[in-house]
């Protein structure tokens, strides 16, 4: 929709004609690099039966089974929903990382990243009515090889904006959940 501007003061007469409009995408007309998209779709499909489920991402080739712990009827015969989403916390951290540093002009080397939580049961197990299902604490240990110095002011930018930016860490943090996070830079 398109609405007429009217200026007033001393402005040009030419101003005067002026509409808005929505935003046109912008081009680079001299750049090799894509344009980074303004948001990134994701799709997961699961069937399965009793706690097996096995899950898909449409259009894409590789495909992963959930199960559960014994404690909660499964037969675990493969990691759990809860297993997937520490994982992916993991895994998110080093994927942000990675875009986080290309930003930054910092070099990378290896990653070595640990997480561990507490999850109460009461809730899911017993179906108690007061409590709380999700994690206690999520405990986020990393060491990754930097070209920055330790404790310098990039590495505390660097951790700070992936753990701004990393979306999984955003979910858990901002769940309540109690969150303690150790980064440890070493040199590559």
């Amino acid at each position: 929709m398109s609405r007429s501007l009217r200026l007033t003061g001393n402005l040009p007469a030419r101003l005067a004609g002026l509409t808005t409009r929505q935003p046109t995408p912008l081009t680079r007309a001299f750049s090799t690099t894509p344009p980074r998209p303004q948001s990134l779709p994701v799709r997961v499909t699961g069937t399965g039966t009793g706690t097996v489920q096995h899950l898909a991402v449409p259009g894409k080739a590789y495909t992963f089974t959930a199960d559960t712990y014994p404690l909660l009827g499964g037969g675990d015969t493969a990691p759990s929903p809860v297993v997937y989403s520490l994982a992916s916390l993991s895994s998110c951290n080093q994927v942000t990382g990675h875009v986080v540093a290309r930003d930054h002009g910092i070099a990378l080397g290896e990653w070595h990243v640990e997480v561990e939580a507490d999850l109460p049961t009461a809730v899911l197990v017993q179906g108690a009515e007061e409590g709380n299902p999700n994690w206690e604490v999520v405990r986020l240990k990393v060491r990754v090889q930097t070209d920055v110095e330790e404790g310098g002011e990039r590495w505390e930018r660097f951790v700070s904006e992936v753990e701004r930016r990393c979306p999984i860490t955003r979910l858990f943090r901002l769940s309540g959940v109690r969150w303690e996070s150790e980064w440890v830079n070493e040199k590559l």
